[in-house]
């Protein structure tokens, strides 16, 4: 059984708007919450780049190799 519901176009076009609305707010809260990186190469980009990898070394997320062998069987591993 199939059941309809009319609804006005006015109805319609405020919930639109308050979709949109919705959508803006939820992307400005996320731009504010999380660390949007600047465009790749940009002095702003080195800044945000080094101050990512001092975080990542702070909070041990790094690999340490004892050799060269080491690493590039550690590199040939993520490609496969």
């Amino acid at each position: 059984m199939a059941q309809t519901v009319s609804i006005d176009a006015k109805t319609i076009q405020r919930i639109l708007a308050d979709l949109d609305n919705l959508r803006k707010d939820m992307a400005a809260v996320k731009e504010k919450l999380f660390d949007k990186e600047p465009p790749y190469g940009s002095d702003e980009w080195w800044k945000w780049a080094d101050k990512k990898g001092r975080e990542d070394i702070k909070e041990g997320r790094y690999k340490t190799f004892s050799n060269a062998e080491d690493l590039i069987a550690d590199l040939h591993k993520s490609l496969k």
